[in-house]
């Protein structure tokens, strides 16, 4: 169990359970009009929660709509919410590797070192907290470096957008349980609870439609 992990750490899961109990559900509800207008809203949890749980995050909906200087974040954020960089995140993360590495070689691609590269990272390794959070995933203590071994001189050697990431783990009923007692308020916890109980078993409405554990097979390509 992660010990030392405090319900401040989560990003978006504890902001939408007070919200969803004390109603204060405005802003959300205008961030995502704003972001989505016409269009089907992602992340939605279920009808009882029908608002995109990662925009409870203010600092990533003020990096979507702009307000932050982040450079293309709406296409960033697209990207790593692609299905298929989902499934290579958790992936990479039940063999102990950190999911920002395995999208290295694609953002090194697409997004040369140059000028800014820190805050871009930055809002990337935000990105990536969110989405890990929103399918059950918490931070791992400490950081990883990431393997670029073989020297500058070497041909072959391996290359990535990020020298070190956070890691994260599948977080386990038990740590589940050790957040609600850091929770005060009973209609916070029941929403808490309710929440974190369909993200943990993989049954939010965007868990099933995104569906990372599906097999497709050769005839239903």
């Amino acid at each position: 169990m992660n010990i030392d992990f405090k319900l401040d750490k989560l990003s978006v899961i504890g902001r939408a359970a007070e919200a969803y109990a004390t109603g204060e559900l405005s802003e959300v509800k205008e961030r995502a009009e704003r972001l989505y207008l016409g269009k089907r809203y992602p992340f939605v949890i279920s009808p009882d929660y029908p608002y995109p749980l990662h925009l409870f995050s203010p600092r990533l909906s003020a990096m979507l709509e702009g307000v932050t200087n982040y450079p293309d974040a709406e296409e960033t954020w697209e990207l790593i919410t692609a299905r298929e960089n989902i499934i290579k995140m958790t992936a990479v993360t039940e063999i102990k590797r950190t999911a920002a590495e395995i999208l290295g070689p694609l953002f090194e691609e697409k997004y040369p070192q140059s000028d800014g590269i820190i805050a871009r990272k930055q809002m990337i390794g935000y990105m990536i907290k969110i989405v890990m959070e929103c399918f059950g995933y918490i931070t791992s203590q400490g950081r990883m470096q990431i393997d670029t071994s073989g020297g500058s001189g070497n041909p072959n050697r391996r290359t990535n957008f990020f020298k070190s990431a956070t890691r994260y783990a599948k977080m386990t009923p038990g740590e589940r349980d050790a957040l609600l007692g850091q929770i005060e308020s009973a209609d916070v916890k029941r929403h808490f609870l309710a929440i974190t109980d369909l993200v943990i078993k993989g049954q939010t409405g965007y868990q099933r439609v995104y569906n990372i554990d599906g097999l497709t097979n050769w005839d239903t390509l």
